[in-house]
Protein backbone atom coordinates (compact mmCIF):
# COMPACT_ATOMS: atom_id res chain seq x y z
CA UNK A 1 0.00 0.00 0.00
CA UNK A 2 1.40 3.71 -0.77
CA UNK A 3 2.52 5.94 2.05
CA UNK A 4 2.97 8.78 1.29
CA UNK A 5 5.78 11.01 3.61
CA UNK A 6 4.28 13.80 6.25
CA UNK A 7 6.02 16.58 3.72
CA UNK A 8 4.37 14.86 0.27
CA UNK A 9 0.69 13.99 2.18
CA UNK A 10 0.98 18.13 3.07
CA UNK A 11 1.91 19.07 -0.36
CA UNK A 12 -0.49 17.06 -2.16
CA UNK A 13 -3.01 18.49 0.28
CA UNK A 14 -1.79 22.27 -0.86
CA UNK A 15 -1.96 21.18 -4.70
CA UNK A 16 -5.28 19.63 -4.62
CA UNK A 17 -6.68 22.67 -2.80
CA UNK A 18 -5.43 25.30 -4.93
CA UNK A 19 -6.13 23.25 -8.32
CA UNK A 20 -9.40 22.66 -7.26
CA UNK A 21 -9.94 26.57 -6.81
CA UNK A 22 -8.13 27.56 -10.07
CA UNK A 23 -8.48 25.33 -12.13
CA UNK A 24 -4.68 25.05 -13.49
CA UNK A 25 -1.51 24.04 -12.97
CA UNK A 26 0.04 24.33 -9.34
CA UNK A 27 3.57 25.25 -9.55
CA UNK A 28 6.47 24.61 -6.47
CA UNK A 29 6.62 28.56 -5.55
CA UNK A 30 3.12 28.96 -4.92
CA UNK A 31 3.12 25.90 -3.06
CA UNK A 32 6.44 26.80 -0.98
CA UNK A 33 4.13 30.18 -0.32
CA UNK A 34 1.70 28.55 1.40
CA UNK A 35 3.01 28.49 4.94
CA UNK A 36 4.75 25.05 4.71
CA UNK A 37 8.66 26.35 5.46
CA UNK A 38 9.97 24.80 2.74
CA UNK A 39 11.76 26.11 0.00
CA UNK A 40 10.83 25.75 -3.97
CA UNK A 41 13.31 23.29 -4.81
CA UNK A 42 12.63 20.85 -1.74
CA UNK A 43 8.85 21.35 -3.20
CA UNK A 44 9.72 21.27 -6.49
CA UNK A 45 11.90 17.56 -5.66
CA UNK A 46 8.88 16.26 -3.80
CA UNK A 47 6.39 16.93 -6.27
CA UNK A 48 8.58 15.15 -8.76
CA UNK A 49 8.73 12.58 -6.52
CA UNK A 50 4.44 12.20 -6.35
CA UNK A 51 4.87 12.52 -9.98
CA UNK A 52 7.03 9.51 -10.04
CA UNK A 53 4.90 7.81 -7.60
CA UNK A 54 1.96 8.40 -10.24
CA UNK A 55 -0.08 10.59 -8.20
CA UNK A 56 0.60 13.92 -10.18
CA UNK A 57 1.27 14.53 -13.76
CA UNK A 58 1.92 18.08 -15.86
CA UNK A 59 0.81 19.66 -18.71
CA UNK A 60 3.32 19.74 -21.64
CA UNK A 61 2.44 23.50 -21.53
CA UNK A 62 3.29 24.52 -18.16
CA UNK A 63 6.17 23.71 -15.42
CA UNK A 64 3.33 23.44 -12.74
CA UNK A 65 1.46 19.92 -11.47
CA UNK A 66 -2.18 18.70 -11.22
CA UNK A 67 -3.38 15.22 -9.54
CA UNK A 68 -3.83 12.64 -11.54
CA UNK A 69 -7.03 10.13 -10.76
CA UNK A 70 -4.60 8.45 -8.31
CA UNK A 71 -3.77 11.42 -6.46
CA UNK A 72 -7.14 12.49 -5.82
CA UNK A 73 -7.82 8.92 -4.46
CA UNK A 74 -5.17 8.91 -1.97
CA UNK A 75 -5.78 12.63 -0.94
CA UNK A 76 -9.85 11.26 -0.74
CA UNK A 77 -8.75 8.54 1.35
CA UNK A 78 -5.64 9.33 3.23
CA UNK A 79 -5.02 13.19 3.42
CA UNK A 80 -8.49 15.38 2.87
CA UNK A 81 -9.01 17.14 6.08
CA UNK A 82 -12.19 16.07 7.82
CA UNK A 83 -15.02 18.99 7.83
CA UNK A 84 -18.23 19.54 8.87
CA UNK A 85 -21.44 21.66 7.68
CA UNK A 86 -22.23 25.22 10.03
CA UNK A 87 -24.81 24.85 12.34
CA UNK A 88 -26.24 28.16 10.70
CA UNK A 89 -25.87 26.35 7.33
CA UNK A 90 -27.56 23.59 8.27
CA UNK A 91 -30.60 24.69 9.52
CA UNK A 92 -30.97 27.06 6.54
CA UNK A 93 -31.11 23.61 4.04
CA UNK A 94 -33.52 22.19 6.57
CA UNK A 95 -35.92 24.77 6.14
CA UNK A 96 -36.02 24.58 2.61
CA UNK A 97 -36.33 20.53 2.49
CA UNK A 98 -39.20 21.08 5.11
CA UNK A 99 -40.85 23.35 2.43
CA UNK A 100 -40.35 20.74 -0.23
CA UNK A 101 -42.47 18.19 2.33
CA UNK A 102 -45.56 20.74 3.04
CA UNK A 103 -46.13 20.02 -0.83
CA UNK A 104 -46.75 16.49 0.07
CA UNK A 105 -45.61 14.30 -2.74
CA UNK A 106 -42.89 12.20 -2.59
CA UNK A 107 -41.31 12.54 -5.86
CA UNK A 108 -41.78 15.90 -5.71
CA UNK A 109 -39.46 16.26 -2.88
CA UNK A 110 -36.83 13.94 -4.38
CA UNK A 111 -36.82 16.19 -7.65
CA UNK A 112 -36.17 19.31 -5.57
CA UNK A 113 -33.72 17.75 -3.69
CA UNK A 114 -31.64 17.13 -6.54
CA UNK A 115 -32.14 20.57 -7.57
CA UNK A 116 -31.03 21.45 -4.32
CA UNK A 117 -27.72 19.15 -4.32
CA UNK A 118 -27.02 20.96 -7.30
CA UNK A 119 -27.37 24.23 -6.01
CA UNK A 120 -25.17 24.28 -3.02
CA UNK A 121 -22.41 22.05 -4.88
CA UNK A 122 -22.47 23.78 -8.40
CA UNK A 123 -22.52 20.27 -10.15
CA UNK A 124 -25.30 17.93 -11.01
CA UNK A 125 -27.15 16.87 -8.76
CA UNK A 126 -29.15 13.86 -8.63
CA UNK A 127 -31.69 11.86 -6.46
CA UNK A 128 -32.53 7.75 -7.44
CA UNK A 129 -35.78 7.14 -5.63
CA UNK A 130 -36.19 4.31 -3.30
CA UNK A 131 -36.72 1.00 -5.12
CA UNK A 132 -40.42 0.19 -4.18
CA UNK A 133 -40.36 -2.48 -5.88
CA UNK A 134 -37.98 -4.03 -3.54
CA UNK A 135 -40.32 -3.45 -0.37
CA UNK A 136 -42.06 -6.21 1.45
CA UNK A 137 -45.65 -6.17 1.54
CA UNK A 138 -47.62 -4.85 4.60
CA UNK A 139 -51.68 -5.53 3.97
CA UNK A 140 -53.67 -4.54 1.01
CA UNK A 141 -57.18 -3.43 1.70
CA UNK A 142 -60.11 -3.12 -0.48
CA UNK A 143 -62.83 -0.29 0.03
CA UNK A 144 -66.29 -0.31 -1.95
CA UNK A 145 -66.77 2.80 -3.52
CA UNK A 146 -69.79 2.16 -5.55
CA UNK A 147 -71.73 -0.45 -7.54
CA UNK A 148 -69.25 -2.52 -9.55
CA UNK A 149 -66.34 -0.27 -8.32
CA UNK A 150 -63.63 -1.02 -5.12
CA UNK A 151 -60.24 1.09 -4.04
CA UNK A 152 -57.45 -1.53 -3.80
CA UNK A 153 -55.31 0.11 -0.96
CA UNK A 154 -51.54 -1.57 -1.01
CA UNK A 155 -49.68 -0.55 1.98
CA UNK A 156 -45.44 -1.62 1.98
CA UNK A 157 -43.68 -1.80 5.01
CA UNK A 158 -41.98 1.43 4.24
CA UNK A 159 -44.48 3.32 4.54
CA UNK A 160 -45.50 3.95 0.56
CA UNK A 161 -49.24 3.68 0.15
CA UNK A 162 -50.38 2.88 -3.61
CA UNK A 163 -54.58 3.07 -4.37
CA UNK A 164 -55.93 1.89 -7.45
CA UNK A 165 -59.54 1.77 -8.48
CA UNK A 166 -60.77 -1.60 -9.35
CA UNK A 167 -64.08 -2.00 -11.66
CA UNK A 168 -65.78 -5.47 -11.00
CA UNK A 169 -68.93 -6.49 -12.93
CA UNK A 170 -71.28 -7.29 -10.06
CA UNK A 171 -72.39 -6.40 -6.63
CA UNK A 172 -69.41 -7.40 -3.90
CA UNK A 173 -70.40 -7.97 -0.28
CA UNK A 174 -68.68 -6.28 2.86
CA UNK A 175 -68.06 -10.35 3.56
CA UNK A 176 -66.40 -10.93 0.48
CA UNK A 177 -64.38 -8.21 0.74
CA UNK A 178 -63.52 -8.74 4.26
CA UNK A 179 -62.19 -12.26 4.07
CA UNK A 180 -60.79 -11.91 0.31
CA UNK A 181 -58.63 -9.64 1.80
CA UNK A 182 -57.81 -11.49 4.88
CA UNK A 183 -56.99 -14.33 2.77
CA UNK A 184 -54.78 -12.58 0.53
CA UNK A 185 -53.18 -10.89 3.26
CA UNK A 186 -52.20 -13.91 4.60
CA UNK A 187 -50.75 -15.90 1.36
CA UNK A 188 -48.48 -12.53 0.43
CA UNK A 189 -47.31 -12.01 3.87
CA UNK A 190 -43.52 -11.23 4.19
CA UNK A 191 -42.82 -11.04 0.14
CA UNK A 192 -41.27 -8.48 -2.10
CA UNK A 193 -43.75 -6.43 -4.10
CA UNK A 194 -41.95 -7.50 -7.36
CA UNK A 195 -42.28 -10.88 -6.22
CA UNK A 196 -46.23 -10.82 -6.01
CA UNK A 197 -46.66 -9.20 -9.07
CA UNK A 198 -44.22 -11.81 -10.71
CA UNK A 199 -46.18 -14.62 -9.37
CA UNK A 200 -49.90 -13.46 -8.35
CA UNK A 201 -51.76 -16.07 -10.23
CA UNK A 202 -49.92 -18.36 -9.23
CA UNK A 203 -49.61 -17.81 -5.70
CA UNK A 204 -53.67 -16.60 -5.53
CA UNK A 205 -54.81 -19.83 -7.08
CA UNK A 206 -53.38 -21.35 -3.85
CA UNK A 207 -55.80 -19.34 -1.83
CA UNK A 208 -58.60 -21.43 -0.32
CA UNK A 209 -61.12 -19.00 1.01
CA UNK A 210 -62.33 -15.60 -0.08
CA UNK A 211 -64.25 -14.65 -3.21
CA UNK A 212 -63.01 -16.54 -6.47
CA UNK A 213 -64.28 -13.96 -8.89
CA UNK A 214 -62.37 -10.79 -6.72
CA UNK A 215 -59.21 -13.08 -6.79
CA UNK A 216 -59.69 -13.47 -10.35
CA UNK A 217 -59.88 -9.65 -10.95
CA UNK A 218 -57.16 -9.04 -8.37
CA UNK A 219 -54.82 -11.25 -10.99
CA UNK A 220 -56.18 -9.40 -13.54
CA UNK A 221 -54.59 -5.92 -12.08
CA UNK A 222 -52.19 -7.10 -10.30
CA UNK A 223 -49.27 -5.85 -12.79
CA UNK A 224 -50.70 -2.41 -12.27
CA UNK A 225 -51.47 -2.36 -9.04
CA UNK A 226 -47.85 -4.11 -8.06
CA UNK A 227 -45.92 -1.87 -10.60
CA UNK A 228 -44.60 1.44 -9.16
CA UNK A 229 -43.22 3.64 -11.95
CA UNK A 230 -40.31 3.33 -13.36
CA UNK A 231 -39.71 6.69 -15.30
CA UNK A 232 -39.88 8.62 -11.97
CA UNK A 233 -36.76 6.77 -10.26
CA UNK A 234 -34.12 8.99 -11.35
CA UNK A 235 -34.55 12.94 -10.95
CA UNK A 236 -31.66 14.90 -12.21
CA UNK A 237 -31.33 19.05 -11.12
CA UNK A 238 -28.63 21.29 -11.88
CA UNK A 239 -27.54 20.21 -15.78
CA UNK A 240 -26.33 23.83 -16.58
CA UNK A 241 -23.60 23.54 -14.09
CA UNK A 242 -21.62 21.18 -16.32
CA UNK A 243 -21.39 24.25 -19.00
CA UNK A 244 -19.66 26.48 -16.34
CA UNK A 245 -17.10 24.17 -15.77
CA UNK A 246 -13.93 24.47 -17.72
CA UNK A 247 -13.16 20.73 -17.76
CA UNK A 248 -16.61 20.20 -19.93
CA UNK A 249 -16.65 23.52 -21.47
CA UNK A 250 -13.31 22.92 -23.27
CA UNK A 251 -14.45 19.45 -24.56
CA UNK A 252 -17.45 19.72 -26.16
CA UNK A 253 -17.71 16.19 -27.74
CA UNK A 254 -17.44 14.73 -23.53
CA UNK A 255 -20.09 17.04 -22.65
CA UNK A 256 -22.54 15.78 -25.22
CA UNK A 257 -21.69 12.29 -24.84
CA UNK A 258 -21.98 12.64 -21.27
CA UNK A 259 -25.63 14.30 -21.42
CA UNK A 260 -26.14 11.39 -23.83
CA UNK A 261 -25.43 8.73 -20.91
CA UNK A 262 -27.39 10.98 -18.21
CA UNK A 263 -30.63 11.36 -20.74
CA UNK A 264 -30.53 7.57 -21.40
CA UNK A 265 -31.44 7.30 -17.58
CA UNK A 266 -30.92 3.44 -17.50
CA UNK A 267 -27.10 3.00 -17.22
CA UNK A 268 -27.45 5.96 -14.47
CA UNK A 269 -29.80 3.60 -12.46
CA UNK A 270 -28.37 0.51 -12.64
CA UNK A 271 -25.04 2.27 -11.63
CA UNK A 272 -26.91 3.98 -8.78
CA UNK A 273 -28.91 1.09 -8.01
CA UNK A 274 -25.52 -0.93 -6.96
CA UNK A 275 -24.51 1.98 -4.70
CA UNK A 276 -27.70 1.09 -2.82
CA UNK A 277 -26.25 -1.67 -1.36
CA UNK A 278 -23.26 0.53 0.11
CA UNK A 279 -23.49 1.91 3.45
CA UNK A 280 -22.50 6.04 3.57
CA UNK A 281 -20.93 7.96 1.35
CA UNK A 282 -19.64 6.35 -1.93
CA UNK A 283 -16.67 8.00 -4.36
CA UNK A 284 -15.28 6.84 -7.64
CA UNK A 285 -12.80 9.49 -9.30
CA UNK A 286 -12.09 9.19 -13.25
CA UNK A 287 -10.99 5.94 -14.21
CA UNK A 288 -13.01 4.27 -11.60
CA UNK A 289 -16.27 5.01 -12.96
CA UNK A 290 -17.60 1.91 -15.70
CA UNK A 291 -18.80 3.99 -18.91
CA UNK A 292 -16.31 6.10 -20.41
CA UNK A 293 -18.25 8.85 -20.82
CA UNK A 294 -18.26 9.68 -16.68
CA UNK A 295 -14.20 8.44 -16.58
CA UNK A 296 -13.57 12.67 -16.61
CA UNK A 297 -15.88 13.00 -13.77
CA UNK A 298 -16.08 12.09 -9.39
CA UNK A 299 -19.35 10.93 -8.89
CA UNK A 300 -19.82 10.99 -5.27
CA UNK A 301 -23.21 9.38 -3.15
CA UNK A 302 -24.88 8.94 -0.52
CA UNK A 303 -27.47 6.05 0.35
CA UNK A 304 -30.41 7.05 2.69
CA UNK A 305 -32.84 4.50 3.13
CA UNK A 306 -36.80 4.83 3.92
CA UNK A 307 -37.59 1.46 6.12
CA UNK A 308 -36.09 -1.31 4.57
CA UNK A 309 -35.32 0.21 0.97
CA UNK A 310 -32.61 2.13 0.00
CA UNK A 311 -32.49 5.41 -2.29
CA UNK A 312 -29.39 7.41 -3.47
CA UNK A 313 -28.74 11.12 -3.33
CA UNK A 314 -25.31 12.34 -5.10
CA UNK A 315 -23.32 14.83 -7.78
CA UNK A 316 -21.71 14.15 -10.48
CA UNK A 317 -18.79 16.95 -11.18
CA UNK A 318 -15.03 16.83 -12.78
CA UNK A 319 -12.95 15.24 -10.77
CA UNK A 320 -11.70 18.98 -9.63
CA UNK A 321 -14.57 18.87 -7.16
CA UNK A 322 -13.91 20.31 -3.38
CA UNK A 323 -14.50 16.54 -1.68
CA UNK A 324 -13.95 18.33 1.46
CA UNK A 325 -16.61 20.19 1.63
CA UNK A 326 -19.16 18.13 -1.01
CA UNK A 327 -18.78 14.83 0.98
CA UNK A 328 -20.58 15.62 4.48
CA UNK A 329 -23.14 18.24 2.41
CA UNK A 330 -24.00 15.10 0.29
CA UNK A 331 -24.30 12.86 3.68
CA UNK A 332 -26.30 15.30 5.81
CA UNK A 333 -28.88 15.72 2.49
CA UNK A 334 -28.89 11.98 2.82
CA UNK A 335 -30.25 12.18 6.29
CA UNK A 336 -32.71 14.89 5.50
CA UNK A 337 -34.11 12.96 2.74
CA UNK A 338 -34.48 9.64 5.71
CA UNK A 339 -35.90 11.99 8.72
CA UNK A 340 -38.17 13.92 6.02
CA UNK A 341 -39.09 10.33 4.10
CA UNK A 342 -39.84 9.23 7.49
CA UNK A 343 -42.48 11.65 7.94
Amino acid sequence: MLQLQQREAAILNILISRHVNTGGPVGSRAIARSGLGLSSATVRNSMADLEEKGLLTHPHTSAGRVPTDKGYRYYVDRVMPRQTIEEEEREQIRERVRAYVREGDIEVLLEQMSRLIADLSMNLGMVLSPRFERGVFDRLEMVHLSEGRLLLVLAIKSGLVKTMVMEVDSAITPGELDETSRAVNERLSGLNVAEIRDSVAERLREVSSGSPRLLRVLCDSASNLFRFQSGMDLHFGGAGNFIMQPEFNRKKNDLAALMALLEAREPMITILDERTEHEGISVTIGAENGPPQLQGCSVLTSRYRVGAISGVIGLIGPTRIPYARLIPLTRYLATLAEEMLDQ
